[in-house]
């Protein structure tokens, strides 16, 4: 693409293009980043108000958790990742230390 325009038009106007082309580009991946920001902060203080939300009601006595089984829940979530993901993971990089360590 540059050598075509290269040959029909001036150099200063081929970079100029190019200079366009680079501003646009990081112009778009400038607003792509401030989006994802926005969203993680906007769900960021969702989670916060939500959170806040749930301690003032057991705060005031309008909700009593079953916190057993929360505790429990989540034990058997942990232990359902580590079985399913967790394990690998930790061969994986021990096989590597052994390696790097070799």
């Amino acid at each position: 693409m540059w050598g075509f325009l290269g040959n029909h038009l001036s150099t200063s106007l081929v970079v100029g293009i190019g200079a366009i082309v680079v501003l646009l580009r990081f112009r778009r991946w400038k607003a792509v980043g401030a989006a994802a920001a926005g969203i993680f902060s906007s769900a960021a203080s969702i989670a916060v108000a939500v959170v806040v939300s749930m301690f003032a009601l057991v705060a005031l006595g309008y909700w009593e958790p079953p916190v057993g089984q929360i505790v429990s829940d989540a034990l058997g979530a942990g232990r359902a990742t580590y079985d399913l993901v967790g394990e690998w993971v930790l061969e994986q990089t021990v096989e590597r230390l052994e390696d790097v360590a070799a």
